[in-house]
């Protein structure tokens, strides 16, 4: 197993805190589902600072890529990404304001003294992965349905067959 980077999310913030790391791609268990495979790692760069109205504050930048499953031919497709978010510190008791109400390119979320830094990028990659993966149009592997009906015996001539016997 690897050591997990956790930090205490105020304190990291207040002291302007910078931590930079790769991470295997097999290590982020959450994400497996939607791979093709697990190979490739994740860079990414976590920073603290107190924001222009004294809230603690932390800009997650991660990239990489990540090699997922076309859900049309179930073949590998490359997924780049590149992504930087900004995240307000709210106290744990304290409920998240509604994301309407929150600036463009800002989150909240709730301060933690035992923040894991990889279950964060975890989270964001994949909030962050297309809803269905797939290659670009007429760029799959998969057999067009026209050409595999004309290939394939109609099921039912093989139950006629069995019935004339």
């Amino acid at each position: 197993m690897f050591d997990r980077a956790v930090v205490d999310s105020v304190a990291f913030a207040r002291e302007s805190g910078e931590l930079r790391a790769t991470v295997a791609v097999a290590a982020l268990a959450r994400l497996h589902d939607a791979l093709f495979n697990q190979s490739g790692a994740i860079a990414y760069e976590l920073a603290g600072h107190v924001d222009q109205e004294g809230k603690p504050s932390l800009r997650l930048a991660f990239g990489g890529e990540l090699v997922l499953r076309c859900q049309r031919c179930l073949g590998p497709v490359r997924f780049r990404f590149d992504a930087v978010h900004n995240f307000v510190l709210v106290p744990a008791g304290q409920a998240l304001s509604d994301p309407a109400d929150e600036a463009e390119d800002t989150e909240q979320l709730h301060a933690d003294p035992k923040l894991d830094v990889i279950a964060l990028v975890e989270d964001e990659v994949i909030l962050g992965l297309p809803m269905v993966a797939g290659h670009e149009e007429g760029a799959c592997a998969a057999p067009s349905p026209k050409a595999e009906a004309g290939k394939q015996e109609s099921p039912f001539n093989a139950l006629a067959a069995l019935k004339r016997q």
